[in-house]
């Protein structure tokens, strides 16, 4: 009897240090079963991070792909734009004819010796901007040339009608060679250099039948400059000056597309 009742406290104390050893694992477990939890969420969410991460990557090469293909596509209207351009200056006249061949002329007969006391012979002709017109032609059409459609050298062009402003400034062709020039640099998408090769056409040569077209194309590098206020009063003027022209149609067209952006 003493010996059950010395056990008890003994058999009570084993009894409540199990209990408790039951209750510490189960909550052992639970922390355990919390932690495998957020450690499940974590392992998503870093896969979530990286499929982001390469939807990125795919989205970024698609828009490099896209702008890309956006250039081409710029390029091959500007190319496409000048060809039309070229077609309607034959259909203006605007492309210079061929230069007619040099006339033979009679030799000149030596002057005569001044007569004492006789009014002083007047100064020689001015000379005419080329010594050579055959010569002038046939560099100007080199030039030219660079910009058929089956060549497109645009480059080669520009330093062409460089090279001819430079040798013929005074030349009767000038204006078209800087309508061409400007053309060149429109197309490369050199507007600075397109702009002032037509401002300087405009300038220079005020009564040329280029005009029209140079105006037209000045609006359009204002449009992409974004100087939106400049380009509709530059292709206004167009409508306002030449309404009959060709590129008026192409100016009114332009400010219709202006109006709605």
């Amino acid at each position: 009897m003493k010996k059950s009742r010395l056990l008890a406290p003994f058999l009570g104390a084993v009894l409540f240090s199990q209990g408790a050893v039951h209750a510490a694992d189960d909550a052992l477990e639970q922390r355990l079963q919390r932690l495998e939890r957020r450690v499940g969420h974590i392992t998503e969410l870093m896969l979530e991070v990286q499929a982001l991460k390469r939807t990125n990557r795919e989205l970024q090469g698609q828009v490099e792909e896209q702008q890309h293909m956006l250039e081409r596509l710029r390029k091959k209207q500007r190319e496409l734009y000048l060809d039309l351009d070229e077609r309607l200056g034959h259909l203006q006249g605007g492309a210079p004819a061929a230069a007619p061949a040099p006339e033979e002329r009679p030799a000149e007969a030596p002057a005569a010796k001044p007569v004492p006391g006789s009014p002083t012979a007047p100064p020689p002709a001015a000379p005419s901007s080329s010594s050579n017109p055959a010569r002038e032609q046939a560099d100007y059409d080199a030039a030219y040339a660079w910009l058929h459609p089956s060549k497109r050298r645009y480059k080669d062009a520009i330093n062409g009608f460089n090279a001819f402003l430079a040798k013929y400034p005074q030349s009767d062709l000038a204006d078209n060679a800087l309508y061409w020039l400007g053309e060149s640099y429109y197309v490369t998408q050199d507007n600075k250099s397109a702009l002032a090769a037509f401002d300087r056409l405009l300038k220079e040569f005020p009564s040329s039948d280029k005009v029209p077209g140079a105006l037209l194309k000045k609006g359009y590098i204002l449009d992409a400059m974004g100087k939106r206020k400049e380009a509709r009063d530059t292709l206004q003027q167009v409508l306002d000056r030449y309404p009959s022209s060709s590129v008026a149609s192409m100016a009114k067209a332009r400010l219709k597309h202006m109006k709605s952006r």
